[in-house]
């Protein structure tokens, strides 16, 4: 066997053994495995573009005549998916309560590995600055996710990190090998016109969001995360679940079909198909069958009432909600007058200066009592706008989404609009 050969299967088969050995040791638990399935998730996802960026910006090269993926070998992205997606957490939890020893152990085994693998990995002088992105990137937050998923805290950080794992692998990947790999993805995009890039920006942003509202409505209103070995506790009937039964699913199959028309390629699409046939299929009956189980007749009127893949125009009414608002304040008057005249289904409007908490309420205040779930300020009223007809909700996920809740906040209170005690 030549050197090329010698060197691949020990960079795949000694981070599967070393993983078989420390689980045989560890003997992990149910929860364990499931931060191992999330860690793997992660890294299956990033480490191609990780590595493209490296190679574009000259800080290794690949020389292997071997099966590929956006230009890495597949024996060396397995196995390295697999050394940081399995072996770290096996070898933190072996290790006791000290990630960090592991973090270093495998940081001292990859700087001294990976100039022995010449010619397959050829390392430029300044290779050690994309090998300390890929450990920030990857490393550090593989063992993280592992040790969180098992401890069940920090949900919505995990359900962060799970969007662009998951979905990373399932638009991510597919649009790196169809596009030729970064380069391929770099040229198609220079090659769109003025309009064409922002026109691009927004539709995929626009078509992501009804996956990116529901995986947040999951973790803080639901208690769990969208994939079905870690499930919300409670089911949620409120936000963009008031509209549509599977807006993940949605999001995912009008970008798979995007990405077709964009690639010029069947395969996007055939994978938007498949998902669809499971979905409708094998995954449909054992959720049915999931749901009844755990929630009943709750799950059944909500099934009846939304549809799985076509959003209602107006929300269907779970759960009560409620909207807190101070009448002595003029602004917060006139959104109630607002609200009330456009009757939200499923939401109370409440005086804030009877809020029963121990301490006055200071912005508006959307509340769902049966999770304990409050947003404040400008994320209250996004949360509102989701009880209205469907447009006002659509305003209401771009509004509510991190980031952009923030900004407007800010935009808010340093017009006069700030903080004040009811």
């Amino acid at each position: 066997m030549s050197r090329e050969g010698i060197i691949e299967l020990a960079c795949l088969y000694g981070p599967l053994l070393g993983s078989a050995l420390l689980a045989a040791w560890c003997r992990p638990s149910r929860r364990f495995a499931i931060g191992l399935l999330f860690a793997l998730a992660w890294n299956l996802a990033l480490l191609p573009w990780l590595d493209g960026i490296a190679r574009a910006a000259g800080l290794w090269e690949f020389h292997s005549g071997s099966p590929a993926l956006g230009g890495m070998p597949l024996a060396l992205y397995f196995g390295w998916c697999i050394a940081w997606g399995v072996l770290a957490p096996l070898l933190s939890a072996a290790l006791g309560e000290r990630p960090w020893t592991t973090i270093a152990l495998l940081v001292a085994l990859d700087f001294r590995a990976m100039p022995e693998m010449e010619p397959v990995l050829v390392l430029q002088p300044r290779w050690w600055i994309g090998e300390i992105v890929v450990v920030a990137v990857l490393l550090l937050p593989s063992v993280s996710l592992a040790r969180r998923t098992t401890a069940r805290t920090h949900l919505g950080l995990r359900c962060a990190m799970l969007a662009p794992a998951f979905g990373g692998i399932f638009l991510g990947l597919p649009l790196l090998v169809l596009g030729g790999g970064l380069p391929g993805i770099l040229a198609l995009w220079q090659a769109l016109p003025g309009v064409g890039r922002p026109l691009l920006a927004v539709s995929s942003f626009l078509l992501a969001l009804p996956g990116l509202t529901a995986l947040r409505d999951l973790a803080l209103s639901g208690g769990g995360t969208p994939v079905p070995l870690d499930p919300p506790q409670r089911l949620v009937t409120h936000g963009i679940y008031a509209y549509v039964r599977n807006p993940m699913q949605v999001s995912m199959t009008l970008l798979l079909m995007m990405e077709a028309v964009l690639l010029g390629s069947c395969w996007p699409l055939v994978l938007a198909v498949l998902g669809i046939v499971y979905s409708e299929g094998l995954a449909r009956w054992s959720e049915n069958q999931d749901m009844r189980d755990r929630f009943g007749e709750k799950w059944q009127d909500y099934h009846s009432a939304v549809r799985a893949w076509w959003p209602r125009w107006q929300p269907a009414v779970g759960e009560p909600c409620e909207l807190w608002l101070d009448e002595a304040c003029g602004p917060c008057a006139e959104i109630s007058a607002w609200f009330a005249r456009k009757q939200p289904p499923g939401l109370q409007l409440r005086n804030a200066a009877n809020w029963p908490g121990p301490a006055p309420l200071q912005r508006v205040t959307w509340h769902h009592p049966a999770s304990g779930r409050r947003e404040c300020g400008i994320a209250g009223i996004a949360m509102a706008l989701q009880h209205l007809a469907l447009p006002y909700a659509v305003l209401g996920w771009i509004a509510g989404l991190p980031g952009f809740s923030h900004v407007l906040q800010a935009c808010f209170d340093a017009a006069g609009a700030g903080k004040r005690a009811a």
